[in-house]
């Protein structure tokens, strides 16, 4: 099938319109692409997978189509190359195994991923983004159009190999050579094309004033005043690494994020020495114990044993997976001093079991505590009144060799939504950490993530 056919195919089926359209973005459009109607067309559908199929990669393993309207094209393709699907689901089942890839893979499989039209690649990343978290690489996408909005790029810049089989505008060429589409139309849906309205910009994200915690109060006091959103993740073993860690880095953070029970050579001295240190240097201390027990051993790990994290930590974590009792026993317990919570609620492991259905779960109690100081997800988005706390952050990997999955913090700001970024080996495995933070507070300032409106009217 060569393009002049697929064009009149397209017409013929009435899957390609023109009039005045509101698309899914809230834009209006004189061209709309509607191809689900190829699937009450066989042999089109067939065609279109026999030109996919010719794409293929040795390398590929699977092939997967966006959800819902690459579903069929995905499902061709398989039948016509003999590589197994997988099938992506919108949201996870809230029942029997929960899944949200349907399918049998292996992590570490690269897998070709289709798409009907691709407008501002929004879905695509999307999918693309819960499908590595499941392990899987992406070896190519291939789209049936390309509706020439931004999208093809934006692909191509996050380093994906992507491409269409037809541009908006050669279809539209050729249309109107046929004599399907008159010039005043062609005419207007070409300027609409090259000349797109621009996208509205998002209101900027800014920090909470108030939070009715304390800790959590001082964490938003301190982000303010050292104009930094950065946690350091300092996963070191010995007491005198840690103090020497936050000595150079404690000016740029707003916490430091401990495993107590790693440290080799802990003594009860080490505490007051840590206190001092996050005085000095005006940062907070957050205990990453994920407690996931029953109300009352949480409340005895908080207060009792060799490091009473309650008796210096000012935030801690915790895992919901006991329900809501459990935070209850916390939220009851009266003390003045008591840490702020920060719940887990999706880590950044690759083939993570904090999926949808256990977030959706979690996020209808939470909201009910006023110890919640945040959680700490990646695509979550919470509601006001609750921080958002990401890990995974780093200027220049993509992933480790353990699973971890990291973003830059433009991304985890901007297109995630967070609040505080969690860094880790990027801060406290540099060969100079004090110069390492100094790179990461320039990415988060490059946002205007802390710019007031005052500052922005006085720029312009």
């Amino acid at each position: 099938m060569n393009l002049p056919q697929f064009a009149q195919a397209l017409f013929n089926i009435n899957a390609i319109r023109f009039g005045d359209f509101l698309l899914k973005s809230g834009k209006r459009s004189p061209v709309y692409l509607d191809l689900r109607s190829i699937v009450s067309h066989p042999q089109l559908l067939q065609n279109l997978a026999a030109v996919m199929a010719e794409k293929m990669l040795p390398e590929v393993k699977r092939v997967c189509g966006v959800p819902y309207a690459a579903l069929p094209l995905a499902t061709a393709v398989s039948l016509q190359t003999g590589l197994p699907l997988l099938i992506k689901r919108k949201e996870a089942k809230g029942y029997g195994t929960k899944k949200t890839i349907e399918g049998e893979f292996a992590s570490g499989d690269e897998i070709l991923l289709l798409e009907d039209v691709v407008t501002s690649g929004e879905s695509l990343l999307e999918t693309i983004a819960e499908l590595e978290k499941e392990g899987l690489k992406i070896a190519r996408i291939i789209t049936v159009v390309d509706r020439e909005q931004g999208g093809m790029e934006r692909l191509r810049k996050a380093g994906y190999r992507a491409e269409a089989l037809v541009s908006m505008s050669s279809l539209l060429d050729l249309l109107h050579q046929e004599g399907k589409l008159e010039k005043v139309q062609y005419d207007a849906v070409m300027d609409y094309l090259q000349h797109p309205a621009p996208e509205p910009l998002p209101p900027p994200k800014r920090l909470p004033e108030n939070h009715p915690h304390p800790a959590a109060q001082r964490l938003l006091d301190i982000a303010r005043k050292k104009q930094s959103n950065l946690i350091a993740s300092v996963d070191l073993t010995r007491c005198s690494e840690v103090l020497a860690f936050l000595e150079k880095t404690g000016h740029a953070i707003c916490a430091a994020k401990l495993h107590i029970d790693i440290i080799e050579d802990f003594s009860p001295e080490f505490i007051p020495k840590l206190k001092a240190l996050s005085l000095e240097k005006e940062f907070l201390l957050m205990e990453d114990r994920k407690f996931a027990d029953i109300g009352n051993t949480q409340l005895l790990q908080l207060r009792k044993g060799i490091f009473a994290i309650a008796s210096w930590a000012d935030l801690v974590t915790i895992h919901l997976i006991a329900g809501e009792a459990s935070l209850k026993a916390i939220q009851d317990w009266k003390d003045d001093n008591k840490p702020a919570l920060v719940p887990i609620l999706e880590m950044s492991s690759e083939g993570a079991l904090t999926d949808k259905h256990y977030m959706e779960n979690c996020s209808r109690f939470l909201y009910k505590y006023t110890d919640v100081a945040a959680v700490v997800c990646q695509t979550f988005r919470p509601e006001q009144g609750v921080l958002k706390f990401t890990p995974g952050i780093s200027l220049r990997d993509k992933s480790d060799s353990k699973g971890q999955q990291y973003n830059d913090p433009e991304y985890a700001m901007k297109t995630l939504g967070s609040d505080f970024l969690i860094i880790g080996r990027g801060l406290y495995a540099a060969a100079d950490p004090a110069q390492e933070a100094k790179k990461y507070l320039e990415a988060v300032r490059e946002t205007g993530f802390f710019e007031t409106e005052e500052f922005n009217a006085e720029k312009q």
